[in-house]
């Protein structure tokens, strides 16, 4: 069997590299992170100030708004130098089917990721992937802070970052010299690729194909039983991790839910092998991005009232969701294609092994036949026999090495290619990223022309407006001024009338009789009485009119101040803005001229961030003292105050007691005495009877004598 080991070894994972002296290394160039910029056309909404995601257990994504990156990773020593070699082992391809219900139900529309993983990144429009988020978090790299759990819908990752319930279980990671995330609404319980080695197991995010570049670097590598570990993000290996992608063979097995497949990672034979101990355990439906009904409902209900502002957005994943719905069709073909390839090399495996057994059979049997053998005739035929069962078994090796040489050849040529898509790759992103910071210029030299002809159009409504303010204000005192005149001249004439009446009536008095004085006295006064009605009615009504105009003047003034307001307001955030693209701007433009100084900068930026992290650190834990403090002395007021009003009943006790005990005595004071003035009257009473026995007895010693 020692002789059959090297065969094993190139049928078992060809089609993976066999590193024959070191591969030629192209060294990982490190990108900055720069958040992608937003799209030209496209407004981003000011941050909420309000927002607060719900707690967990409530529907809310993240229980905390304020996102802390996981604590630095501890050093892990790795394992002994590995083979450069890929290790003798195997699985078998399989597309296993799914049958358990999962629970919950999955994010109904991407309308949810837009609102809830606002507060912990951007969102930015990509030419290549429609609308596209990326954390806040420098360097942050996916499926890093969390730990895998085993259960019946196969390897679950938790994670610990608070978008990571939709990023790790929707859509897609893509390296785009940083990782940015596509959503989707398609549910997995993870969206990696795997590679398993002999002991150790690593794991990337998978992208929309099977040959999506990503770095060496990215790649996450533990050991065996270390897989399930709750800190596995301590345990990762550190180095070279190229070496363990060369000596490692990626997993072709896949398991199917309804219409969906997902990567299905080690089989339980791998497990049994390196002894990982892989129970299914039950999951927190949050923990992998399923929502409950009253989740679901809250989050339905948030996404609808955010709608207006992502109706752009999805009209743009309309038109690029075809284009990665080809790309998946293309990576389920070429999963396939693999998974084929696997068995065909693994159907051609059983049979050299069974051809092999059947050699190593028939010569333990000529050996024994040889053994028992009678006579030299016997020998010599059992010699021919062994003889040819040399020449299959040198055959066979030679088929073996030129099918070794041929692996050998196919594995350099697919590392070369692999080799090339990187670089490919590489160049393809160099320019992506060229043709975002033109585009970046471009949409800077527009936001700029905008600008003047907004700010000229709101001086020039500005000028409008305080026009038609000061022409009403001339109308307005015009119409008063009119109005006074008009009521001036209305009361002259009522008294040139009233003094032609007057006369006329003093003149038919003295024409009539005296017995018809009373009559005209009596219309006078009726008359006077009538003018004095309608003068009254007459200025009630221009008052009335004087007030209606005067409101309708405040309630234009009102309404031009509050549209100036709005304005200004507008104004102000838009300039906050623009201020913010510009500082963002100018901080990614002077990165990049400062390419020379990006190592300084990258650990002056880790610092800040230690600090800033401290200072938030000391912040909140500054809050949390005050907090405790207030808590603290509303406790001792609290106990202040039950502390006195127990003094006071105790207090009141205390007075109480002292008093029946002030009457106790008093009782006892007066019962004293009472026996005291009897003992006192027993004892004069006594006395007395004794004084006068002994004055008789006195009386006849004197008169004896």
């Amino acid at each position: 069997m020692r002789l059959l080991r090297p065969v094993l070894a190139s049928l078992l994972f060809a089609g993976c590299t066999v590193q024959q002296a070191p591969p030629q290394q192209y060294p990982q160039q490190q990108y900055p992170q720069q958040q992608p910029p937003p799209d030209q056309t496209y407004q981003q909404p000011p941050p909420q100030q309000t927002y607060t995601p719900p707690p967990q257990q409530t529907y809310t994504p993240p229980p905390q708004q304020t996102y802390t990156p996981p604590p630095q990773q501890t050093t892990y020593t790795p394992p002994p130098p590995q083979p450069s070699t890929p290790v003798d082992y195997y699985d078998d391809p399989t597309y296993d089917t799914v049958s358990v219900s999962v629970a919950g139900d999955s994010v109904p529309s991407i309308d949810v990721f837009f609102d809830q993983l606002d507060p912990y990144g951007t969102w930015y429009d990509d030419p290549t992937y429609g609308w596209a988020f990326t954390p806040s978090q420098q360097g942050y790299v996916p499926y890093t802070n969390g730990h895998w759990k085993y259960t019946d819908v196969g390897l679950v990752w938790v994670s610990n970052d608070p978008f990571g319930w939709a990023t790790d279980h929707y859509g897609r990671w893509v390296y785009q010299n940083g990782w940015v995330w596509v959503p989707d609404t398609t549910w997995g319980p993870s969206w990696v690729r795997w590679r398993q080695g002999d002991g150790w197991i690593g794991w990337a995010p998978a992208g929309f194909s099977t040959d999506d570049y990503v770095p060496d670097n990215y790649w996450r590598f533990v050991a065996a039983p270390d897989l399930f570990a709750f800190d596995v993000n301590r345990r990762y290996v550190s180095g070279n991790i190229r070496v363990y992608l060369d000596a490692s063979v990626p997993i072709r097995r896949y398991h199917r839910h309804g219409s969906d497949t997902w990567e299905a990672g080690p089989s339980q034979d791998w497990f049994t092998r390196y002894h990982v101990y892989a129970k299914p355990e039950a999951v927190d439906p949050y923990e992998m991005g399923r929502l409950d009904a009253q989740r679901r409902a809250e989050a339905e209900k948030r996404a609808r009232e955010r709608q207006h502002e992502w109706d752009a957005r999805r009209a743009r994943e309309d038109k690029v969701r075809r284009d990665l719905a080809s790309r998946e069709r293309k990576q389920a073909e070429e999963q396939r294609r693999l998974a084929d390839q696997q068995k065909k090399l693994a159907d051609e495996q059983r049979r050299q092994d069974k051809e092999r057994q059947r050699i190593a059979d028939e010569q333990r049997k000529f050996q024994e036949q040889q053994a028992q053998a009678k006579n030299d005739a016997e020998r010599k035929r059992l010699e021919a026999q062994q003889k040819k069962l040399a020449d299959d078994q040198k055959r066979l090796d030679e088929q073996h090495k030129r099918q070794q040489e041929a692996d050998l050849k196919r594995q350099q040529d697919e590392q070369r290619k692999r080799d090339d898509d990187a670089r490919r790759q590489k160049a393809e992103q160099d320019r992506i990223a060229a043709e975002q910071s033109k585009r970046l210029e471009e949409a800077k030299r527009q936001e700029a022309a905008d600008q003047q002809k907004r700010q000229a159009e709101i001086d020039r409504r500005k000028a409008e407006d305080a026009q038609r303010l000061a022409e009403q204000q001339r109308k307005a005192q015009e119409e008063s001024q009119r109005q006074q005149a008009e009521q001036q001249r209305l009361q002259q004439e009522q008294q040139r009338k009233q003094q032609a009446e007057q006369q006329r009536q003093q003149a038919e008095q003295q024409r009539q009789q005296q017995e018809q004085q009373r009559l005209q006295q009596e219309q006078q006064r009726k008359q006077q009485a009538e003018d004095a009605k309608r003068q009254q009615a007459d200025q009630a009504r221009q008052q009335q009119e004087q007030q209606r105009l005067q409101q309708e003047q405040q309630r234009k003034a009102d309404e031009d101040a509050k549209r100036q307001q709005a304005e200004q307001q507008r104004q102000q955030a838009e300039q906050q803005r623009l201020q913010q693209q510009q500082d963002r701007k100018a901080a990614e433009d002077a990165k990049r001229q400062q390419a020379d100084q990006q190592r300084q900068q990258q650990e002056q930026q880790r610092l800040q961030q230690e600090q800033q992290r401290k200072a938030d650190e000391d912040a909140k834990r500054q809050q949390a003292e005050q907090q405790r403090l207030q808590q603290e002395q509303q406790r001792k007021q609290a106990e202040d105050a039950k502390r006195q009003q127990a003094d006071q009943q105790r207090q009141q006790q205390e007075q109480q007691r002292k008093a029946a005990e002030d009457q106790r005595k008093a009782a006892d004071e007066q019962r004293k005495a009472d026996a005291k003035k009897a003992a006192d009257d027993k004892a004069a009473a006594d006395k007395k009877p004794a004084d006068d026995k002994k004055g008789s007895d006195d009386t006849r010693k004197h008169g004896h004598h």
